[in-house]
């Protein structure tokens, strides 16, 4: 990791250098990243501490392969070093389980969202008290017959629409009814 670097090639598409000559691309629209990101950066500390994050959890929470795991865990990272803010897209999705009163445990990366046409499992890149910020970890997912989500495709959503992953289920499942009681 330590040779590794990021590069923004033709001001369209992020690449990281792995090694001399071995390019992974990452497939990210150019509008979820930042504006005037530099040409070559190299991948820091942050990156490492990151990137190492998300392959733990990856290693320990899902039957992907290792090439999968890899390449999950190195979008997360992007996201987290080059993402731009995004507004929640809430609309799209049905109330989960959880609220203020029982808050989405941070131990837990992988959640599912349903667009009532379907469900379908995100990675949590980041997370406040009021918005996660997911990718797709599925092949594709559709939102609304119209828009469909792609892998690695970003939306953040209130935290009020995560639902549990069977990727990475939680040990006691909340009452819905209770809570918006």
């Amino acid at each position: 990791m330590q040779n590794w670097q990021w590069s923004f090639r033709d001001n369209q598409q992020l690449v990281i250098e792995l090694d001399r000559n071995i390019f992974q691309p990452l497939r990210f629209k150019r509008s979820l990243l930042r504006d005037r990101l530099p040409e070559t950066v190299s991948f820091s500390m942050d990156d490492a501490s990151q990137f190492q994050r998300f392959s733990d959890y990856l290693d320990s929470y899902s039957a992907f392969s290792a090439s999968e795991q890899f390449e999950l865990a190195l979008h997360a990272c992007a996201l987290v070093r080059f993402g731009k803010l995004m507004l929640p897209q809430s609309w799209y999705f049905k109330f989960g389980e959880f609220d203020d009163v029982h808050p989405w445990p941070s131990t837990h990366l992988f959640c599912a969202l349903d667009s009532g046409l379907e469900q379908a499992d995100f990675l949590i890149i980041e997370q406040d008290d009021r918005c996660s910020l997911c990718m797709l970890v599925d092949e594709q997912f559709s939102l609304d017959g119209i828009r469909t989500l792609q892998r690695f495709d970003v939306v953040r959503v209130l935290n009020d629409r995560l639902q549990v992953s069977l990727r990475h289920p939680l040990p006691v499942v909340y009452d819905s009814t209770q809570q918006r009681a």
